[in-house]
């Protein structure tokens, strides 16, 4: 049996568990720099995650006062580039991590990578994976952002489902990858996607940092709020949200992230079979029958969406992760 997320021993993570929302609290004191062993981390808990049908939602939040993930620990990418013996082409570097990846999921293959020269591009494949397994789970992933939120902090929250961030000075955003010779990872193409690509390459050419109000003028995240309750109402959306059935999210994703990408003919096809998929199977024949006997019941002359519908939003009309 798969271990429950919930139950989860981790270095830089602490996890717990209320109903269907897992709150994730990020601890890598002082600064809570992103580090090789956080991306282990982030990497056991989605794997966890997608197997556990008890959690419909995440919410990720700094566990240090004032931080949440500052971003990526800049000693180690220093460490790692001192440590190669030469220059390697882009197009080499792609061949060497598909092996990478082909290797890492045979028996032992993680483990002999780790001990080996690989051991950096094994950390590029894991972050990666990591970040295409949020954008495809079917639990939604909430940032509850309460300080500094740069680099690969930045470039894995983009993948979440929901940004959310305290109304704080402590709050920021930053992007500094080519102040330093770098380019983004893994988070460039989603945060072009978000917020435009002229915009995102300007937050890349300043490398400044950006406030909470100007994020949200740009999109980059849903909306500002209070310090105090930051944790709490990404818990309260997380438990509304976690009502959804994790099949439909998990598809509803796919639409959104992937399937869009695809010719125009051949992305509609994807979208509307697996709506019909969902009318014909799963919860959804049970949730169009409510529906169907509360018009009945109400007697109204319009639709029960327009006039009874925070029981939908609340999920307490049908239970589609028990039906």
């Amino acid at each position: 049996m798969a271990q429950r997320a919930r139950d989860l021993q981790l270095q830089t993570l602490t996890v717990e568990q209320a109903d269907r929302v897992l709150t994730v609290r990020v601890v890598a004191p002082p600064y809570n720099f992103m580090t090789a062993q956080m991306h282990r981390d982030f990497d056991a808990l989605t794997r966890a995650v997608d197997a556990d049908e008890s959690v419909g939602a995440v919410v990720v939040t700094g566990g240090i006062e004032k931080r949440y993930i500052t971003h990526f620990d800049i000693a180690d990418i220093l460490d790692a580039a001192e440590r190669s013996e030469r220059s390697v082409s882009e197009q080499t570097l792609r061949n060497v991590a598909r092996g990478v990846d082909v290797l890492s999921a045979l028996p032992g293959g993680e483990h002999a990578l780790e001990h080996s020269p690989l051991t950096g591009l094994l950390d590029l494949n894991r972050f990666s994976n990591l970040v295409l397994r949020i954008m495809r789970s079917p639990a939604v992933y909430i940032a509850a952002i309460g300080g500094p939120c740069g680099g690969g902090g930045l470039e894995m929250s983009v993948a979440f489902d929901v940004r959310l961030a305290a109304d704080d000075d402590a709050v920021g955003f930053i992007l500094p990858e080519l102040l330093i010779g770098l380019t983004t990872t893994v988070g460039g193409q989603r945060l072009a996607q978000l917020i435009g690509p002229a915009r995102a390459m300007e937050m890349l050419l300043e490398g400044r940092m950006y406030s909470g109000q100007e994020a949200l003028e740009m999109g980059l995240i849903r909306h500002l709020v209070p310090p105090e309750s930051l944790v709490r109402e990404a818990q309260e959306l997380g438990e509304r949200y976690a009502q959804r059935k994790r099949n439909n999210i998990a598809v509803q994703k796919r639409i959104f992230n992937e399937d869009y990408l695809l010719p125009p003919a051949e992305s509609l096809r994807r979208e509307a079979a697996a709506n019909v998929a969902g009318i014909l199977s799963g919860p959804a024949p049970y949730a169009l029958r409510s529906w169907v006997d509360m018009q009945q019941q109400k007697g109204t002359s319009d639709s029960v969406f327009l006039t009874d519908l925070e029981p939908w939003m609340q999920g307490s009309v049908v239970d589609l992760n028990e039906v």
